[in-house]
């Protein structure tokens, strides 16, 4: 596998950029660009990515596909293509996006709209039609699961991936993401288990995090430091290595720069022990 950090630091160049995950002991990288960045400066980045040895395994589109607003939609559609596109043309393992908020609020957060049949089936039609639009033959599409919209189990991924039925839609694995109720968590350990054992043949990336369950009302599971929480990082790691050598992984949602560090290395220590 290859391992890093699922987010760009603050940094003045692309040197300084690749320096500073390789001193964390990355391999992998999410793509510190956009469609939108001129070509000169992606080329210093890819160049940079190259001499390092890191791997873009992620290119974050992360905007609302699924929103009320027609034309809101619209545009946003148009712009994950664009990012799906850059995917392909850099080589990424995939382009994430999550499935997005149907009803009204922030574009990923809970409503009831986002589970009705007919947004189900606008999941299928715009994955198919933004698939469409690219053809990716050397990346993939890829949504991330969360608690709260589709997909939030490995079973209704698998039923995604039958539906879209098409070879580019592959997985991109949030198990902690998923942890949204407390017999989840109880069977944590048995529910991280059934995602690889159900998706792993489609897993392109991943996120590695740990959770803990807060003593809060009614039901309060938050990220927290890997190493700190609820989750088994050892069995986690351990079903990653089963995955092809180029599954990048990374750690994500930490405050600093020394947070990642340390991530890294209680990973790396993991693997190790392998």
């Amino acid at each position: 596998m290859r391992l890093g950090i699922g987010t760009t630091l603050d940094h003045d160049n692309p040197q300084e950029w690749a320096d500073d995950l390789v001193a964390m002991g990355c391999t992998a990288a999410v793509s510190p660009f956009d469609c939108t960045t001129s070509p000169a400066l992606r080329r210093a980045y890819l160049d940079q990515a190259q001499s390092h040895d890191l791997r873009i395994g992620e290119v974050g589109a992360w905007k609302n596909v699924m929103s009320a607003q027609i034309s809101e939609r619209e545009s946003n559609i148009a712009y994950v293509q664009e990012q799906l596109a850059l995917a392909e043309d850099i080589h990424a393992r995939c382009c994430v996006n999550i499935s997005g908020n149907a009803g009204f609020g922030d574009w990923d957060q809970y409503s009831a709209e986002s589970y009705l049949p007919e947004t189900y089936d606008r999941i299928v039609e715009t994955t198919q039609r933004i698939i469409d639009a690219v053809n990716p033959q050397h990346t993939t599409y890829a949504m991330e699961c969360m608690p709260w919209m589709i997909p939030d189990s490995p079973e209704q991924y698998l039923q995604l991936i039958d539906d879209v039925d098409r070879p580019a839609f592959s997985v991109h694995l949030d198990y902690t993401n998923m942890m949204n109720g407390i017999e989840r968590w109880r069977s944590r350990d048995q529910f991280i288990e059934r995602c690889f054992s159900l998706l792993g043949n489609r897993i392109l990336s991943v996120h590695v995090k740990d959770a803990k369950l807060l003593a809060s009302l009614p039901t309060a599971i938050v990220e927290v430091q890997p190493g700190e929480g609820g989750i088994d990082c050892d069995m986690v790691v351990r079903h990653i290595a089963k995955l092809p050598e180029d599954t990048t992984v990374f750690v994500e949602h930490l405050p600093n720069h020394d947070a990642y560090a340390r991530a890294m290395s209680y990973v790396n220590q993991r693997l190790q022990s392998l």
